[in-house]
């Protein structure tokens, strides 16, 4: 019975690697209309950043957006989950 080459079996797993890096996660979103958000566009103050980072971590992106229910811009957390 003939061994497997390491050469071999290293390549299947990096192929492995390959094809799991390429899997992307799911992005989950949390609005914060309670809070407080100055907003130039999509883009937020500090305090939606600040909020979004503490309930969410720091890889957090934090955004501004429109809703018709209300008046205002609100805070949009969004994060790979």
């Amino acid at each position: 019975m003939a061994k497997p080459s390491i050469s071999k079996s290293l390549y299947g797993v990096l192929f492995i690697v390959f094809l799991l890096s390429g899997v992307e996660a799911k992005e989950c979103n949390e609005g914060l209309p309670w809070v407080t958000t100055e907003c130039e566009g999509e883009e937020p103050g500090g305090q939606c950043w600040n909020e979004c980072q503490n309930r969410h971590g720091l890889s957090v992106k934090a955004s501004c957006r429109d809703s018709v229910a209300l008046p205002t811009q609100f805070c949009w957390c969004s994060w790979s989950c």
